[in-house]
């Protein structure tokens, strides 16, 4: 029974084939095969482009992280981040990171979770991509406990 199912398609293929280029002969086109492009990307403005800019809805904190605080570093994560017309963040990613591979996950979290207003550009909200700069810095030394006396 495969068989037979699969010449059925096979010859169905044939037909579709052949009834296409009787068309295209009945209509005077050579029988090309149909080029099917696949979407463009969507566009997401830049910040420069907008008529009102996103604005942040929430306190963002990006968490610093364990290893980082043991070693006591300091660093800087530039991260690109594509806010959708409903404020949400469809995608972050880094950019630059110093030192690299420290901070570079809790800033693409933090920025994943925040909501923005939208931008704007005539008059209506558009996707916007916008590059932000993230400072981690070493958090001071714990006090020394205070003794009792």
């Amino acid at each position: 029974m495969p068989g037979f199912l699969a010449s059925k398609r096979a010859l169905a293929a044939r037909l579709a084939e052949a009834l296409g280029a009787a068309l295209a002969l009945q209509l005077g086109h050579a029988a090309e095969p149909a080029k099917v492009s696949p979407p463009a990307p969507p566009r997401y403005y830049l910040t420069s482009e907008l008529d009102v800019r996103p604005g942040i809805t929430m306190n963002i904190q990006p968490e610093y992280p364990a290893e980082a605080a043991r070693r006591s570093l300091s660093g800087k994560v530039v991260i690109r981040i594509y806010i959708n017309e409903k404020g949400t963040v469809d995608r972050v990613e880094t950019l630059r990171a110093r030192p690299e591979g420290v901070f570079e996950r809790s800033a693409e979290r933090a920025f994943r979770a925040a909501r923005f207003t939208p931008g704007m550009k005539d008059k209506h909200p558009v996707k916007t991509q916008m590059t932000i700069e993230v400072s981690f810095d070493s958090p001071p030394p714990p006090a020394p406990p205070v003794g009792r006396r």
